[in-house]
């Protein structure tokens, strides 16, 4: 499965990092969307006004503290890491959780600086058998918890419809070891990168715990299928919910497997 959805991009104030910059040709964005970055008052700007801002106040942004500029970073990108392996929903799968721990390391910030995830992109696939008969509007859910555990913990929570003239899709074909698709002979699919911005729901005053986690969530009937990496993660940072619950993949004794959601997160 393409590594995915997760991008993480950390926002803080100006100053250099070792971290990589974003490429607006790296991220996908929704056809139609200009890409954005945020201002110092962490307002979503489009490219180009950026450029106009720039322009025209240049003098004034000299002027202004350093600190009340924000940057953006590609934190993780599971293409990195691992490969397409599967396509996977509750309606499939059974499972209407998943949740991947995540970590940043905010000894790099000076005091009056914070950091958030601001946008989580996932890799959602129809097949192709199914893709024009596939009801637009249905529903698919990411979440982001301010900890390494969902346990007594709230999340914030960002929900999108499916409308598929909306994006642009590309073939992708499944391995021929994927279980779930494998049992409908579905290894032709069509997919989209779907990108939710996170500043809309994660306030600007930031998230305080270092490790954090990522992840999905489907409601019933849960019909959207997201594209799953190949079965060789690390079962200790990642939260399923098989219907009884959260529980850590490494302690489950039924051992269902550790891949983890196509996801980037900035």
């Amino acid at each position: 499965m393409r590594v995915w959805t997760c991008i993480w991009f950390w926002s803080f104030g100006c100053t250099d990092y070792d971290f990589k910059s974003v490429n607006d040709n790296e991220l996908g964005t929704d056809e139609g969307e200009a890409p954005t970055s945020t201002d110092g008052n962490d307002t979503p700007t489009t490219s180009e006004d950026a450029d106009t801002n720039q322009d025209s106040n240049n003098e004034d942004t000299q002027s202004e503290d350093d600190e009340e500029c924000t940057e953006s970073y590609v934190a993780f990108n599971i293409e990195e890491v691992s490969t397409l392996q599967d396509a996977v929903s509750l309606s499939v799968a059974g499972w209407n959780q998943d949740a991947v721990v995540l970590s940043f390391d905010d000894s790099t910030l000076n005091e009056n600086q914070t950091w958030r995830v601001s946008a989580v992109e996932i890799l959602v696939l129809i097949s192709d058998a199914y893709f024009p008969h596939f009801t637009d509007g249905q529903e698919i859910n990411i979440q982001v918890f301010d900890a390494p555990t969902p346990h007594g913990t709230s999340s914030w929570t960002m929900t999108k419809g499916i409308v598929r003239s909306e994006y642009n899709w590309m073939s992708y074909l499944l391995p021929q070891d994927a279980y779930h698709a494998s049992l409908y002979g579905e290894f032709q699919q069509q997919g989209t990168w779907l990108r939710f911005d996170t500043t809309t729901v994660i306030p600007s005053s930031g998230m305080v715990s270092s490790d954090f986690l990522v992840g999905l969530m489907w409601e019933p009937p849960g019909m959207v299928k997201v594209g799953y990496s190949n079965f060789n993660q690390d079962c200790e940072r990642n939260w399923s919910n098989y219907g009884d619950g959260w529980g850590l993949n490494s302690e489950n004794p039924e051992f269902f497997g550790c891949s983890w959601p196509m996801m980037r997160v900035e």
